[in-house]
């Protein structure tokens, strides 16, 4: 007779995503999970919005006064 274990929804995961490192190394494993993340919101107005008011000049002259 054959012993089935159960395993919770996070053994299933993280044993998953270590046979996907295994293959595809751990940048092709976060590419792999990437493709089938949905995601939520607006990924563009959200940007508008966080950089709003943001110009290159702005940004140049932050990365001078930290040097």
């Amino acid at each position: 007779m054959t012993t089935t274990y159960y395993q919770t929804g996070h053994e299933v995961a993280v044993k998953g995503f270590a046979a996907l490192v295994e293959k595809l190394g751990p940048g092709g494993a976060l590419r792999f999970i990437q493709q089938y993340e949905k995601g939520q919101g607006d990924y563009t107005e959200e940007r508008k919005q966080l950089f709003r008011g943001i110009t290159l000049a702005k940004i140049k002259q932050d990365i001078r006064s930290r040097s």
